[in-house]
């Protein structure tokens, strides 16, 4: 693995999810949800079900169907303030696990950069709070928001430094607090989301993995269907939402086409086919989505790995959550040599992708 040409290996992997898991069930327990879902129209618009089992249905237990059938979501992990804190401390926590799974110190680190759109602070910004929580306050960073595509957008920087000698070891993490800022009056926007962070160690001095071009991005710049306004982390008592999310099958479609596209393309860069791969790891963003991406890419042995009935919508953080229960074997066991597709699509619109070589399996 080792050669003369610039390299950024990938040390380590981690992840942080907040301990308290919300079902349907218990957020159609929301007074805003309850009032604002149509259940006779969301009845009448389930599938697979025999008409009297759908007569039968609690108004919660249509919720819950219509809620799976529409985006393939059972639970989403919620964070809570007095446990959690806020976005920088769940990507302290995420890194802190990155750096444990390589084996490495914080003080080794030389950059922190950070995806976010739900930072508690704007100034400092979250890299700085990042570093401070991790006891290295004086280490550099920046933060950057490219919505669900940030994770991979802060890997092509950190590729870039590392490949070009300005960093040795860096921190790449994204996480978020995107429930603080979801819109609970509208069902469809409030099925979506939960909270989270994962993170990776890009290092010029060897790993277990490594990136093997240059990740590819692109954008495509269009305000609607996913808007954030303002800036602010919606708490208990706020009344005020920020973030909506439209849908439907032109957003369904974009997504899948955008997603496969910024995968070829970053495959592109190596010198690896199709064939040669042994995972995709998509953004979270719909089950429906990650099915087109599985179809659109069907191929014998090809593993489109999928988190979202349990964590939802994590936005950006919803790869490297992915990716690291994939290295950790939650996924089932990977080759001795392992080829691996990062991509996503967020709001904006962005997009990229990347490709992970990985050596050492993942446990069985």
């Amino acid at each position: 693995m080792t050669t003369s040409a610039p390299q950024a290996f990938v040390a380590g992997s981690g992840r942080y999810l907040p301990e308290r898991s919300v079902d349907n069930f218990k957020l159609y327990e929301m007074d805003s949800i309850r009032r604002a879902f149509d259940v006779d129209s969301a009845r009448s618009s389930l599938r697979g079900i025999e008409p009297q089992e759908a007569a039968d249905l609690t108004a919660a237990g249509v919720f819950d169907r219509w809620s799976v059938q529409v985006t393939g979501i059972r639970e989403r992990r919620i964070m809570d303030p007095a446990v959690d804190h806020c976005a920088e401390w769940m990507c302290a926590e995420a890194g802190r696990a990155a750096l444990a799974d390589a084996e490495m110190e914080a003080s080794e680190l030389d950059l922190l950069l950070v995806a976010c759109l739900t930072e508690r602070d704007i100034v400092p910004n979250a890299a700085c709070t990042v570093g401070d929580m991790l006891g290295i306050p004086n280490t550099p960073g920046f933060v950057l928001n490219a919505a669900c595509a940030g994770f991979v957008y802060a890997l092509a920087a950190g590729y870039a430094f590392v490949t070009s000698g300005s960093a040795r070891n860096v921190l790449v993490v994204s996480g978020d607090f995107l429930t603080g800022i979801t819109d609970y009056t509208d069902p469809k926007t409030a099925v979506l989301f939960g909270d989270g962070a994962g993170a990776v160690v890009l290092t010029a001095e060897g790993g277990r993995g490594r990136v093997l071009a240059a990740p590819y991005t692109t954008a495509d710049y269009s305000p609607k269907h996913l808007n954030l306004t303002g800036q602010a982390v919606m708490l208990p008592g706020d009344s005020v939402p920020k973030l909506s999310m439209g849908g439907g099958p032109n957003v369904l479609r974009n997504a899948i086409k955008s997603m496969v596209g910024v995968a070829e393309r970053a495959l592109e860069r190596t010198e690896l086919e199709w064939e040669d791969i042994d995972a995709v790891v998509p953004h979270q963003a719909n089950r429906r989505i990650t099915a087109g991406i599985e179809k659109a890419l069907s191929r014998p042995g090809l593993r489109v790995v999928d988190v979202i009935e349990t964590y939802g919508n994590v936005s950006a953080s919803t790869v490297p959550i992915a990716l690291d229960e994939l290295l950790k074997g939650l996924h089932g066991p990977l080759p001795q040599s392992a080829n691996v597709v990062l991509t996503a699509v967020g709001g904006g619109y962005t997009s990229g992708g990347a490709v992970i070589e990985w050596n050492g399996g993942a446990p069985a």
